[in-house]
């Protein structure tokens, strides 16, 4: 069993490295006709993930911190042509967990902003 969780902590591990430093934003356009009471909105969705140092203190490959996740969000607000956002879910975590204690000191970092850009 022991194994299976390394092998699996590994897998997981490699897979957040390949993609260390990558930012990703998802929009969504469709909302059948209706709007806001702000106005029109598009639905937006930013990810990014990152290694960070000491469980998630400083960056080290990329910049998943919740204010660089922001960043990211509202530049894509902006470029979806919003004036205003509204966000209306935000996380961040730290792998520090997943190969124990390596990870303790370089830890993978994810983050995720999600909400609306309002025209």
């Amino acid at each position: 069993m022991a194994k299976l969780t390394l092998k699996l902590s590994s897998l997981v591990l490699s897979i957040l490295i390949v993609f260390t430093g990558c930012s990703s934003t998802k929009v969504a356009n469709n909302f059948n006709n209706l709007g806001t009471p702000d106005g029109k909105a598009t639905h937006i969705s930013t990810s990014n993930v990152a290694l960070h140092l000491m469980m998630g203190k400083k960056p080290i490959a990329g910049d998943a911190t919740l204010d660089a996740t922001v960043a990211d969000f509202t530049a894509a607000a902006k470029a979806n042509g919003a004036s205003k956002v509204r966000i209306v879910q935000s996380s961040s975590r730290a792998w520090w967990f997943l190969l124990f204690p390596f990870t303790l000191l370089v830890t993978p970092v994810t983050s995720n902003v999600a909400g609306d850009a309002i025209q």
